[in-house]
């Protein structure tokens, strides 16, 4: 087990020197305990990458009897301590994996139409809608900033605008948490805190799009 550079996150090998370019899988545990394994040769998190890349073996010459046996070797990531659901990792999950087989059209603002199935594939559009209430796709959200994975943060952040766009502060405020009083500071630093995932997507979208 290894102390890893970002809050939350518990990194395990399953083989001691086990190095970088010898780890074919991640075990992401979510905080319920439940594990979802990923391939690494198709990991989209830049936190996942930058953790194994800080924490391979000093000894790039080296190599594990699992490896040269050809056993299938793993790390594990925990991810109980920053809170993200099985739900949501699950969702994780199936999107890196699809992603693999099919990339993600990319897109950027303005938008000329609201249904997502004119803008990404329609199997991303399904995944990011059906079955997908408003706490699942907060919670999609907030797991992609985590793990900073671009694509699904911008594809559920349009999922969210377009499922508020429109709607009245009073359909909106009990869905954040939002009482009629907002001039209570108490209550305003809970729902930035509660909600601070979408000043840091909003952030992190804006300065890719000044990049590109």
């Amino acid at each position: 087990t290894v102390d890893c550079h970002y809050t939350g996150l518990t990194l395990d090998m399953n083989t001691s020197g086990e190095r970088h370019e010898m780890v074919k899988n991640v075990k992401l545990i979510s905080i319920e305990g439940d594990a979802f394994q990923i391939p690494i040769s198709c990991c989209l998190s830049e936190v996942i990458n930058c953790e194994l890349e800080c924490h391979s073996s000093e000894d790039e010459n080296g190599s594990s009897d699992e490896a040269q046996n050809g056993t299938d070797s793993f790390i594990t990531l925990s991810l109980t301590a920053s809170k993200i659901h099985s739900s949501a990792l699950r969702k994780v999950a199936d999107f890196i994996m699809h992603f693999e087989e099919e990339e993600m059209t990319s897109f950027s603002p303005p938008f000329t139409t609201e249904n997502l199935g004119e803008i990404v594939q329609q199997w991303y559009a399904d995944f990011i809608t059906s079955g997908v209430d408003h706490s699942l796709l907060t919670d999609i959200i907030a797991a992609a900033n985590f793990l900073s994975i671009q694509p699904l943060l911008k594809l559920s952040v349009l999922a969210m605008s377009i499922n508020i766009y429109g709607k009245s502060p009073e359909t909106l405020r009990p869905m954040f948490g939002i009482s009629n009083n907002l001039n209570d500071s108490e209550q305003k630093a809970r729902v930035m805190k509660e909600n601070e995932w979408a000043f840091e997507a909003r952030r992190q979208f804006e300065e890719n799009q000044a990049q590109e």
